[in-house]
């Protein structure tokens, strides 16, 4: 393991593979989602999907498409635990297995018309993603200080490219060539990373022998104090970026009249994601040299609720763009802050349980915020973007005042 003036212990063919199976964990639910609405909501249906009335459709397309992120949310820290007591590496390649079954029978689904085994290759694909957690682990586990934000960043970097483009690939390719398409796209990707995973030699890991991988309590006992606080950031920052960046499809057309169709609020949605992108790539390690890791991460989350107390009041759309550069930007860099600041309570041996535990927590934040943005705009078509501010202030105040340690197993 790495220490604070130690050198990166990962090999770039080790980075690039670690950074493709994180980014097959993202896009494996964003590309396939263009096929689900045209199997589920469009002329193109299933034929049982055609047979039932349109509401019955679109609650059977909703189901589809959170069941998944829930039952991530409840295995993907259990995996990871295993993966830590056991082999991270193994984990992984079980994984993408699982992942590669899961994109392959939607294939075989779509031939026999069949939502049953549809929605079991969804669910199965689903367990499959817990891959990417533990490759984030293998980051974290090998990195320290600027270093470790810098590879955090790369994270967000290859998450958001898959938010931002894997909706426009799925969309492409199942007009191009129909609605498998996207699965085997991602079969592919599965296949690519299980073959590079196998060819690459990763670093030794602290693995904790005698103990039980489906308890939480030990991780808990060797973390630091703040472990909790910053999982809570996590949770907390990730639910406010949400809330905003749904409210967007409401803000448009109400306000301005600017239709979800319409090619300003498609340019509108993919800025955000190139300048997420830009500002990853450019400000994290020239703020670090500066800073430290929590002081980061105060100001960028205070800038944060500033601009979305701007993204609230902006009158025009015009304002609204220059908000959303200022806000997109503190939102991002944000991320490998605070991921760093969870990681940096946690020991050696627990990363993987800590980084599917944050992941755990991105969904769960996502997935309340799809259901409660509806809720919050029927009261006021601003106020998902007001709780947003408030959100980011109570995850500046609850930033732990104290820097992390180095923590190993033994600790």
């Amino acid at each position: 393991m790495p220490t604070l003036t130690q050198p990166l212990a990962l090999k770039p063919t080790t980075l690039f593979t670690l950074y493709s199976i994180i980014f097959l964990g993202s896009a494996g639910f964003f590309i396939t989602i263009p096929a689900y609405v045209s199997l589920f909501l469009t002329d193109h249906s299933l034929a049982i999907a055609q047979n039932m009335p349109i509401e019955q459709r679109r609650t059977l397309f909703g189901t589809v498409m959170s069941a998944a992120p829930f039952i991530s949310m409840f295995f993907t820290p259990l995996i990871a635990r295993f993966a830590d007591r056991f082999s991270r590496k193994v984990t992984m390649v079980l994984c993408l297995i699982i992942a590669a079954i899961g994109f392959a029978m939607p294939i075989y689904a779509i031939v026999i018309g069949s939502i049953a085994l549809l929605f079991a290759g969804n669910m199965i694909n689903s367990l499959g993603s817990a891959s990417q957690p533990i490759a984030q682990a293998i980051l974290a586990d090998n990195s320290r200080g600027k270093t470790k934000a810098t590879l955090m960043s790369m994270v967000a970097i290859v998450m958001t490219a898959a938010m931002s483009f894997g909706p426009a690939l799925g969309s492409k390719l199942s007009a191009t060539y129909g609605t498998q398409a996207p699965f085997y796209a991602c079969l592919i990707i599965a296949i690519f990373c299980l073959i590079l995973l196998n060819l690459v030699r990763l670093p030794p890991q602290i693995t904790l022998h005698n103990e039980n991988p489906l308890s939480f309590v030990a991780p808990l006992k060797r973390s630091q104090p703040g472990l909790l606080a910053c999982l809570a950031i996590v949770f907390i920052c990730q639910f406010s970026w949400s809330l905003y960046f749904q409210n967007i499809a409401f803000i448009f057309p109400q306000k301005w009249g600017i239709s979800v169709e319409s090619s300003f609020y498609q340019y509108f949605m993919m800025a955000i994601g190139v300048v997420m992108i830009c500002s990853l790539l450019l400000l994290p390690r020239l703020i670090l040299a500066r800073i430290n890791v929590l002081s980061a991460l105060r100001i960028t989350t205070l800038f944060a609720a500033i601009g979305m107390i701007l993204l609230a009041i902006t009158p025009t759309p015009n304002t609204h763009i220059a908000a959303m550069i200022f806000t997109a930007v503190m939102v991002a860099i944000s991320f490998p802050f605070y991921i760093t600041a969870l990681s940096d309570r946690a020991s050696e041996a627990d990363q993987g349980w800590v980084m599917a535990m944050s992941s755990a927590m991105v969904g769960l934040a996502w997935t309340l915020s799809g259901y409660l943005t509806s809720v919050f705009v029927n009261i006021d078509l601003i106020l998902p973007t007001a709780i947003a501010a408030i959100g980011y202030v109570i995850a500046m105040i609850i930033v732990p005042k104290k820097a992390a340690t180095l923590v190993t197993a033994a600790n």
